[in-house]
């Protein structure tokens, strides 16, 4: 790594601990390499032309912009794969602390069993884990006997395809419930009062049905407004496969809630 990218990510990491300004000579004393304070003001110098850094005053120190930020966590947390979360109640904590909305669900990989016809006026459709009931029809019938051994999800996006919408959000009911931690909701608030256009958008933040649309990795405004970011990574939780979804802002000290979440 070089001296100009040693420097800006001292200038970013120092940034997410305080969120304060950091000057030539505070910064060389944080730096692990000898560098001189005029030789960091010159990187100062480039870093803000450059669109990297800027300053609130001329006197102050330098603070990383929005793009050096977004940039830093594409770095940092793209190449995750699977956390291991080892206390939902440290969890909900930490999320608090970190200012951090947080959904977690556990996988459900309940497969479809059983298709029962109760009478010809109910169909109870069963999953290993849970059953839900519709109204009798012999083409549904037919059709659901034919993905007998399906997982859930499999179902819920067939569902999908072919019109059963009421199988759909009955589908999403049951997962719903495997959600074990939905927390700190006032971030989505937050961030729908300050951007009217995702007003309409809580509630798919809200629900199990995100995880279905989001690949592992990292997000900014294709899914959230600017200034936020949000994460999407599969967990294991207490010996249970899960997902998890995390929405904040850019300036959160994400390295560090997920350290103390996986430790």
């Amino acid at each position: 790594m070089g001296k100009k990218e040693v420097i800006l990510n001292t200038i970013i990491e120092e940034y997410l601990k305080k969120h304060m300004p950091i000057g030539s000579n505070e910064l060389k004393n944080k730096l692990e390499m000898a560098i001189s304070s005029s030789t960091i003001r010159v990187y100062f110098k480039k870093l803000s032309y450059e669109g990297i850094l800027t300053q609130l005053h001329t006197s102050s120190g330098r603070i990383p912009t929005l793009m050096a930020l977004e940039e830093y966590w594409r770095d940092s947390l793209e190449d995750i794969d699977r956390l291991e979360i080892n206390n939902i109640k440290e969890l909900k904590k930490l999320v608090d602390e970190f200012d951090i909305y947080c959904l977690l669900q556990y996988e459900n990989a309940s497969k479809l069993s059983e298709i029962i016809n109760v009478n010809d006026r109910f169909l109870l459709i069963v999953f290993e884990n849970n059953s839900i009931i519709l109204k009798y029809n012999e083409k549904v019938e037919r059709f659901l006997k034919s993905l007998i051994g399906y997982d859930i999800d499999s179902v819920k996006s067939i569902s999908v395809n072919v019109g059963l919408y009421e199988l759909r959000k009955k589908i999403e009911q049951l997962l719903n419930e495997n959600i074990a931690l939905k927390e700190k909701e006032e971030i989505l608030f937050e961030m729908a009062n300050t951007h009217l256009e995702y007003k309409n958008k809580i509630n798919y933040f809200r629900n199990s049905g995100i995880f279905e649309h989001l690949e592992n990795g990292v997000y900014f405004e294709e899914l959230v407004p600017q200034g936020y970011m949000a994460f999407k990574y599969n967990a294991d939780v207490d010996d249970k496969s899960a997902n998890i979804l995390c929405i904040g802002r850019v300036e959160n000290n994400y390295k560090e809630f997920l350290t103390q979440i996986t430790n």
